[in-house]
This record gives structure tokens, C-alpha cells and sequence, in this order.
């Protein structure tokens, strides 16, 4: 196989995961990122094709790979992150360097062509280098950092799946930096590297995605038959049924509130229930059921916030912490902010933080 041939099979290749996408029933964000990404890097892959046949052109057609560690990022967000996984500020962060990698390609294509007047060419090119790679390095970081987040408290499926993302990651970055110093001499030997690391990206992501997303249909599903009720001639299966169903729930009831009050997982921040299903290895589904049926709950959030109301009013009424301010007092509790705090407090209480403050003091005096 020569190398041209082998950049076909990743352009094929990158393509196919490209059009994959298209077809996903239920999209997540990951998969629109992941098919940004895909198309990127068969541009790229076109580009080292057909360089040397279309010239300074090879610039213009270099402009469209610019979404691919920057993509990756945020492929790796959407990934392990639920709500709110890409904002704005991380699209322009990616976009940032995109717009980078376009003014690169295009100065080149300007400067083949002589449509710009003679500069420094050299320090220019040198100082888009230089600011491309600094960039690049950082979302590497970053991406590698998505993995490692949350692997504690992650669940056996999910740490499997981060250690893939890891082992894939790490293996694909530190191969590339290897033989870029080690065939320096041999570039076209390199070049074979390059390809093969990426395929082996393309293949692992592509499998990892499909585990990854395959357990909210699961959860669909799961969500579908319990809706179902069992239709039976005899009557005692059903109750045995409902009984089993009813132990599972209190076992799993227990196990959440062993997870939020025993390990005090309700003061963590933007708690969501899907970290709880994925730690249990549960459906969100029947995290929110069992709360509902064991607990009394009307939903997790009402749940989580009677835990963080009780232990904001034990901090309130500490003497050791007179001299916390409600900010300090809401984050310890979990809150994110003072505004969602005092809402949620006054809510349940009838009164603001620290109108309970004053009342309990003054009772105690």
C-alpha cells in the first residue's frame, strides 16, 4: 500500500463516521461535534493528498481543516459533561483557534501567490506557528483533563469508558510527538505514522460514542417497560411482581441517599440526577422514581434542596460561623450562587437566610 493510497482509506474512513452521524436517531451534541471533526480531518487528509498537484491552492483547501484539536475538546466536553457541556465562551475559545489556523492557510496562499507585498514572511509564519501551537497545546490539556474529571465518582461502565478515552488520547498524542522527533530525518515514514494514529482516533472514538449514548436508550427502554403493566390470568404473580419491584426501589432508595447523605455528594455543585444514575449505574429514570416512591420527593431537585436547606440551617445557627456571610453559608451548601440560595431557602422556610439567622439568635438569647 503506497501513502496515497492510505490517505484515501482515511479520507474514506473519516467520511463514512461523517455521514454515520446523519443517521443517529436521537442526536446528542457529541455527535454533531464528532462529525465537524470527521470532516476536518478529511480535508486535512485531501489536502496532503492532492498538495503537490494544486499548488498554493493546497491553502485555500487547508482553511476547512481547522476543527480538529479544538474539535476534539469539545467532543471530549460533550462526552463526560452533561447539561451545559458547550457554552459560548468554549465555542469561541475553539473558534479562536480556528480563525488562527484560516489565517495561516490564508497568508500562505496569499504569499505563494504574490497578492501579498514582500514582509517578513519567515517571522510571520513563525509567530502563526508558534501562537497555533500554544493554543493547540492548551485544548490538548484540556481534553485530556475531561477524561480524568469525575473518575471517582464515575460508575464501573463509566470508568471503563474514560479509561478508553484516556488510553486512546494519550497513546495518539505521545506517539505523534515521538516520532516527530524520532523520524525527523524520514518524513514520509512519519506521514505513515500520522495516518495510522489518526485512524486509530477515528475508530476508537467512533466505538466509544456508540457505548457511551447506547445506555440513554437503554434508559428509554427501561422507561418504556415499567410503564407497561404485566397483563397475567392469575393475580398472585402480579403481586409478587409489585412486591419485587418494591424492594428494588427501596434498595435503590437507600443507595442514593447513602451516595448524597453518607458520602455528602448533595453539597457538590450543579448536581444532576444523571451523575447519580451513572455512579449506580442506574437509568435517571429510576433514580427519580425511587425518590419519589421511597422518599416522598417530587422531583431530585426538591430532594437535593431539602438536604442543602437543612444543612444551611445548621451553619446558620453554628456560633463558630456568626461571621459567615449567606454567600459563603449557600456555597458550602451546595448552591452555586447566593441569588438560587436565598430563593430555594425562603421557599422552604418562609424566610430569607439571614432573617432565620436573626430570628434563631434571638430566640437564643
Amino acid at each position: 500500500m503506497t501513502l496515497s493510497s492510505l490517505y484515501l482509506v482515511l479520507i474514506c474512513t473519516s467520511l463514512t463516521f461523517m455521514v454515520a452521524q446523519l443517521f443517529v436517531r436521537k442526536k446528542h451534541i457529541a455527535h454533531i461535534v464528532f462529525a465537524v471533526f470527521c470532516g476536518s480531518i478529511a480535508i486535512m487528509a485531501t489536502k496532503k493528498l492532492t498538495g503537490g498537484t494544486i499548488g498554493a491552492y493546497q491553502y485555500l483547501l487547508g482553511m476547512g481543516a481547522c476543527a480538529t484539536c479544538n474539535a476534539y475538546w469539545l467532543l471530549s466536553r460533550s462526552l463526560f459533561r452533561d447539561k451545559s457541556s458547550i457554552q459560548l465562551h468554549h465555542l469561541l475559545f475553539a473558534a479562536a483557534i480556528s480563525l488562527l489556523i484560516v489565517i495561516k492557510q490564508g497568508y500562505l496562499f496569499a504569499s505563494s501567490t504574490a497578492l501579498l507585498p514582500a514582509l517578513n514572511e519567515e517571522l510571520t509564519q513563525h509567530i502563526l506557528s508558534e501562537l497555533t501551537v500554544l493554543l493547540s497545546s492548551s485544548v490538548l490539556v484540556l481534553s485530556f483533563w475531561e477524561g480524568c474529571r469525575g473518575f471517582k465518582q464515575a460508575s464501573k461502565t463509566g470508568k471503563t469508558q474514560r479509561v478508553i478515552f484516556l488510553t486512546t488520547f494519550g497513546l495518539a498524542v505521545s506517539m505523534s510527538k515521538v516520532s516527530q522527533g524520532v523520524l525527523a530525518n524520514n518524513p514520509q515514514v512519519h506521514e505513515w505514522v500520522i495516518v495510522f494514529i489518526t485512524l486509530f482516533v477515528l475508530f476508537n472514538t467512533h466505538v466509544l460514542m456508540r457505548w457511551r449514548f447506547k445506555e440513554s436508550k437503554m434508559a428509554s427502554s427501561e422507561y418504556l417497560s415499567s410503564s407497561v403493566e404485566p397483563i397475567t390470568v392469575d393475580n398472585s404473580p402480579m403481586v409478587s411482581t409489585e412486591e419485587s419491584i418494591s424492594a428494588s426501589e427501596s434498595e435503590l432508595a437507600h443507595q442514593v441517599k447513602e451516595l448524597l447523605v453518607g458520602k455528602s455528594l448533595f453539597l457538590q455543585p450543579n448536581l444532576k440526577v444523571a451523575d447519580i444514575a451513572r455512579q449506580l449505574d442506574v437509568s435517571e429514570y429510576r433514580v427519580s422514581r425511587a425518590l419519589r416512591s421511597e422518599q416522598g420527593a417530587r422531583n431530585f431537585n426538591q430532594y437535593i434542596n431539602e438536604l442543602r436547606i437543612k444543612h444551611a440551617q445548621d451553619l446558620l445557627i453554628d456560633p463558630d460561623k456568626q461571621k459567615w456571610p449567606v454567600l459563603v453559608v449557600g456555597l458550602e451548601s451546595g448552591f452555586a450562587s447566593v441569588g438560587p440560595f436565598t430563593r430555594a431557602f425562603k421557599s422552604m422556610t418562609s424566610f430569607t437566610p439571614n432573617q432565620y439567622r436573626q430570628r434563631m439568635l434571638g430566640e437564643g438569647r
